[in-house]
């Protein structure tokens, strides 16, 4: 920690304890949330004094609040409820601080909020959660270096951590930032940012937290001026990956999947679970994430992508140490009880992607051996617990000149040398060998498993790619290689007048080289190409489900077909419920997964001026989407 940011916290630990505790109410009601599920409460061990109920879970965008101090939020400035600036996806209301900004060095203003009034509870656990809020600085103000969050309790006082943005961002001004704090962490290890207490007395504050500070405060002493931020998107949630607070109960897309013939789910992104490999300090992944993919989905998504020179292909036991993150993510599918879609050693393909000896490895013969080996390694690990496994994942060539095959070991496409197109497990675009020996290994390994290629851009029939898949799926099978069917991605983008953009058979894939598909022509086409593969017996998954809409000209003078952002939502929507209309109605359909949960995460760059592509908003609010697609799910 910087000596600036040390004093910095010492002078605000100082001011905010000289202010006291300011004298609150006990009887208004608290703040309404904006959360679609009730706050699950867990029922208090009988002992002579009752310990207080944990919130485990708890989302505030200040909605329909009017008198900011009645529900228990003050401020040693003004404080104010305010529909001027609210941060995107969070309501119609935000709170804005605001007041003079002492001319000393270290001068701040901040924002009180009640325990007791905002929860009904005494103190608040913040040892096993972690925090969330979103925060606006405006341009060229004198708050500098982010806004901070203080526990406090009583007189004394803990400084958390200043402004933490997820990845990908920084502290700026004049903008909405989205913060996240590890409390758990920070209690476990002592991360906090400063504090003159003792570590145990610090560790009581955090534990038994009677107020939350949120302080903007300036880092360089200047003239008296006015100043203000604004605070908007307040969350928490309890940060353990496997005793998150899921409700069976409550109505959720899961809840309703559950009777229907195929699993229904959301990615289950290892980074975003559990945050990056080898990164002790910095972004611990999101629990509101892995939330919604229990709360919501029944699948969980293994990427086992694992490859190590010199194995013993005689031993099938997963390291301990080196494939921990892969067993975790097994760990957390097995504690919600999720059904494993899993990428298996087939699915790596792309030269970067590859290690060196990999490629080098001889052809067939040493391929052949370590391919099936981490097939096998994979399927007995999850044998008899009824997995989808794509075994082998985007093996179909980019197209050139109207002509496709196979991803092979001359990694040239359209035009030239391109990485993306080797695959090690082809020696040329016509030769399958080593995908049907896999498939007959794994069938061997699990009779149980679900076996399936997947690609993109093969869902719509008539197309020469998914014309392709079709002839060499259907080939296989007629062979009697034990393959179950195809999975399609349906990665998809929807322009502003509602259109589909496909990029079927045509490079470069940009929006110069695109096709527009009105989506009940699209949903037809679907359709009619799921009844395909079910009329020869082979089932389909919906494997990355995705439709990313534009928004970077809202607002514009001038719009592509309208600027009704609303409008783009719907359409959004009716593509999502579409497409689980034709897994409703066609029983070879076996999954219906999107390829992400919240517009807060893209997993893969979207293109510009597209984005928010998934049901829920970045503050994981239901959009028009979910609630098309529960609707659905619960139609009788």
């Amino acid at each position: 920690m910087s000596t600036e940011k040390t004093i910095l916290a010492i002078i605000e630990i100082f001011v905010l304890a000289s202010c006291g505790t300011h004298a609150l109410a006990v009887t208004a009601t608290p703040i309404p949330t904006n959360t679609p599920h009730p706050i699950p409460t867990v029922t208090p061990t009988a002992t002579a004094t009752p310990a207080p109920k944990d919130v485990p879970i708890y989302r505030n965008s200040f909605e329909e609040i009017t008198d900011p101090a009645t529900s228990g939020i003050t401020s040693n400035a003004n404080v104010r409820i305010t529909t001027e600036n609210v941060d995107y996806a969070s309501g119609n209301q935000a709170l804005e601080v605001y007041g003079t900004l002492a001319a000393a060095q270290w001068s701040n203003i901040f924002v009180d909020l009640s325990m007791k009034r905002l929860i009904g509870e005494d103190t608040l656990d913040l040892s096993d959660k972690t925090f969330g809020y979103s925060d606006f600085i405006p341009n060229d103000s004198p708050i500098e270096g982010g806004i901070c969050i203080w526990a406090r309790k009583g007189d004394k006082v803990v400084q958390l951590g200043c402004g933490s943005p997820v990845p990908g961002d920084s502290i700026r001004q004049g903008v909405w930032q989205d913060n996240e704090l590890d409390l758990a962490e920070v209690y476990k290890k002592g991360y906090w940012a400063y504090t003159d207490l003792s570590d145990e007395q610090a560790r009581d504050v955090i534990k038994h937290c009677e107020t939350i500070s949120i302080v903007g405060s300036r880092s360089s002493a200047g003239t008296p001026a006015e100043a203000n931020f604004y605070v908007d998107n307040l969350n928490w949630i309890r940060s353990d990956r496997f005793n998150l607070p899921i409700d069976d109960s409550i109505d959720s897309l899961r809840k309703y999947a559950a009777n229907k013939h195929f699993q229904f789910g959301l990615f289950s992104a290892n980074f975003l679970v559990f945050g990056p490999e080898n990164d002790p300090w910095n972004w611990k992944g999101d629990p509101w994430y892995a939330y919604i993919v229990a709360q919501e989905g029944g699948l969980n998504t293994i990427e086992d992508f694992k490859a190590r020179q010199g194995e013993d292909f005689s031993e099938f036991n997963y390291d301990p140490v080196q494939d921990a993150r892969v067993l975790l993510e097994y760990q957390f599918g097995q504690a919600y009880h999720l059904t494993t879609l899993g990428y298996g050693m087939g699915a790596w393909i792309g030269a970067n992607g590859l290690p060196q000896w990999v490629k080098e490895l001889a052809f067939p013969n040493a391929t052949q051996a370590f391919l099936l080996y981490h097939i096998e390694k994979s399927l007995r690990y999850t044998k008899g617990q009824k997995p989808v496994w794509l075994l082998f994942n985007e093996n179909i060539n980019q197209l050139c000149e109207g002509s496709t095959g196979l991803r092979n070991r001359q990694p040239y496409g359209c035009g030239g040398p391109d990485p993306v197109s080797y695959s090690a497990w082809e020696a040329d675009k016509n030769d399958s060998s080593l995908i049907r020996a896999a498939f007959t290994k794994a069938r061997q390994v699990d009779p149980g498993a679900m076996l399936l290629l997947n690609d993109f851009d093969n869902e719509d029939i008539g197309w020469v790619k998914s014309e392709y898949m079709y002839t060499l799926v259907s080939g296989m099978k007629s062979e009697g290689i034990p393959i179950d069917g195809v999975g399609f991605e349906l990665h998809n983008y929807i322009d502003p007048c509602g259109k589909l953009i496909v990029f079927r058979d045509l490079l470069p894939f940009d929006l110069n080289h695109t096709q527009r598909i009105d989506l009940t022509t699209y949903l037809h086409n679907v359709d009619l190409n799921v009844k395909r593969y079910a009329s020869v017996g082979l089932k389909v998954a919906f494997t990355e489900v995705e439709g990313q809409i534009k928004y970077d000209d809202i607002g514009s003078a001038t719009p592509t077909c309208g600027s009704d952002y609303n409008k783009r939502l719907q359409d959004q929507a009716d593509y999502y419920a579409g497409l689980l209309k034709i897994a409703l109605e066609n029983d070879n359909v076996i999954m219906f997964n999107m390829w992400g949960g919240t517009d807060r995460w893209q997993n893969v760059q979207p293109w510009p001026g597209y984005g928010n592509g998934f049901i829920f908003d970045k503050n994981y609010n239901p959009k028009p989407a979910y609630y098309a697609m529960l609707e659905l799910l619960k139609a009788p």
